[in-house]
């Protein structure tokens, strides 16, 4: 199917409004300005369509099929199209079976996702690295279990090997047992050890079930493909009825109460006002190519 979606919203901190050409469930191309195609037009005047949300997912490795798909039409519902999810590891010679097997269990979601790894920050070393790279897995989060954990790790090992397919790693500070301020010292730590050791890493993630920022998208290498009106990009995007609040870095406060009256995900509607249709098993595990390959582009240019 071929179509002009007119006047739908970008998700930047300044939103703007784009006219965008779709042919065979594949953005072709699009432009500030009206485009004249021979091809049917969907004018969404006095609606907001913007792409489709990513959301963090990590609680998908404790769930049984039946729960996957149960909780699958709960994120389309809120406006999800693509999760980010990631397999607990203990110890590294568990690597490939851990990984095998939580493929295994996601291969029947019925929506997109991107698989990452967690475990100890301690646990960090350079075959981790290697075996990450080699699966093509776009990022480490690291759970940071102690305060000594930052000087546990030999940086400039992990530095020299996390090259050319450049796997950030978060530093996750949820299991951590300090007040306020001496977090946010480490924190700062955290950012002057990435600095000076040249470790590459992005913001923490959200809380579960949240929706991460583009340059979190752009850091994992998942913008464009995903949450963005750009040519090659895959078709997925939320229609709202009215408009709702702006929370200044997103054209829609997300906040669980504004949910989409239609959801499109890969060119096919999922969702219509009350009913989901979700298709087992339809979800593709998306291939970074590179992580943070866009990051360093302007706004303008995506």
């Amino acid at each position: 199917m071929e179509y002009i979606l007119e006047n739908v919203w970008t998700t930047d901190k300044d939103p703007r409004k784009k006219h965008v050409h779709i042919k065979n469930n594949v953005i072709c191309y699009v432009s500030e300005r009206p485009l004249k195609m021979k091809c049917y037009t969907v004018n969404s005047t006095g609606l907001n369509v913007i792409p489709g949300h990513i959301l963090r997912e990590f609680s998908l490795s404790c769930k049984d099929e039946e729960s996957l798909i149960k909780h699958c039409k709960e994120l389309v519902f809120k406006g999800c199209t693509t999760v980010v999810t990631a397999f607990p590891l203990k110890y590294t010679k568990e690597f490939e079976h851990c990984l095998e097997s939580f493929r295994k269990q996601l291969s029947n979601l019925p929506i997109d996702y991107v698989i990452g790894v967690e475990l100890p920050m301690t646990r960090i070393s350079p075959s981790l690295i290697r075996t990450c790279q080699k699966h093509k897995l776009p990022f480490i989060n690291a759970i940071v279990e102690q305060e000594e954990d930052l000087d546990t790790v030999i940086w400039e090992w992990i530095r020299n090997v996390n090259f050319p397919y450049t796997i950030p790693i978060l530093a996750d500070w949820s299991q951590l047992p300090v007040h306020e301020k001496r977090l946010m010292q480490l924190k700062e730590k955290w950012r002057r050890i990435c600095k000076e050791k040249s470790i590459a890493t992005i913001d923490a993630f959200p809380d579960e079930g949240e929706r991460l920022s583009k340059d979190q998208l752009q850091g994992l290498g998942i913008y464009p493909k995903k949450g963005s009106w750009v040519s090659g990009s895959d078709v997925d995007y939320l229609i709202y009825k009215e408009n709702v609040s702006v929370d200044g870095e997103q054209i829609l406060k997300y906040d669980g109460s504004n949910n989409p009256a239609i959801v499109v995900q890969n060119g096919t509607v999922i969702k219509v006002g009350e009913e989901v249709r979700l298709e087992p098993g339809t979800g593709r595990e998306l291939k970074i190519i590179r992580p943070g390959i866009f990051r360093a582009m302007a706004n303008d240019l995506l």
